[in-house]
């Protein structure tokens, strides 16, 4: 049997959308999205969820979880809730090293990562990468690019138009045997000269091995911004 925990990260800043309302806490039919986004990937039996946010932001989210009665029967007693970091990476690494220092207590032998913004993930997609992760220790959803790639100079003029057959959209959950990433992203803590990276499977597969892409719909968006929004709330 293989131990799964899910990693959820909702303690970004939201500079990008705007509004005295964080984006994970917007309500869209009386739920905040990190909720709608839970409540996704939920439809897979993870054994452990870990919830990552700002601390002063810990007992509101409790408080919302409290009125959803279909996430506290499947998983509370499970649930842990973990200080954020200053960027998303640092996060993940404070969840990672949670879970490394409590082994004998919450068995864990894949680790999910998701993004608490990102609500329209499909059960199937997560099975099917639940599946994927199992067999090879390290995969992610991401969606095919079908937009014309141009790159540019620095005033703008095109210098080339990139061949996009081999390019995705990387999306969330990413996942990785949890052995394998505890090593790979405490290397990346470490490398003084690392630049800052903005997924998991960047890290991974920089400190220790191949990561394989399992392309999802276009749909799992992230909401970044207020026309996502607006999709999410048409797409719900």
């Amino acid at each position: 049997m293989n131990n799964t925990t899910l990693i959820i990260l909702i303690a970004g800043s939201s500079k990008r959308f705007g509004g005295k309302i964080k984006k994970q806490f917007i309500k869209v039919d009386n739920r905040p999205i990190f909720i709608h986004s839970l409540i996704s990937m939920l439809k897979f039996n993870f054994n452990n969820v870990i919830l990552v946010s700002a601390e002063e932001e810990i007992n509101n989210i409790k408080k919302y979880i409290e009125k959803e009665p279909l996430i506290k029967e499947k998983i509370k007693k499970n649930m842990h809730f973990i200080k954020g970091g200053d960027e998303r990476v640092y996060s993940v690494y404070n969840a990672m090293t949670f879970l490394n220092n409590h082994r004998d207590d919450i068995k864990t032998d894949y680790v999910f990562i998701h993004d608490g913004v990102r609500p329209l993930v499909s059960k199937n997609e997560i099975k099917s990468l639940c599946e994927m992760v199992f067999e090879y220790d390290a995969a992610i959803l991401a969606s095919k690019v079908v937009d014309t790639i141009k790159k540019v100079d620095k005033n703008n003029n095109i210098i080339e138009t990139i061949d996009r057959t081999y390019l995705y959209r990387a999306a969330t959950p990413q996942g990785f045997k949890f052995d394998n990433y505890m090593l790979a992203i405490d290397k990346y803590i470490n490398d003084k000269n690392a630049n800052l990276v903005t997924d998991d499977a960047e890290i991974y597969s920089r400190y220790f091995g191949e990561v394989k892409v399992l392309e999802c719909s276009a749909n799992n968006i992230k909401i970044t911004n207020k026309e996502d929004l607006n999709i999410f709330i048409k797409m719900k």
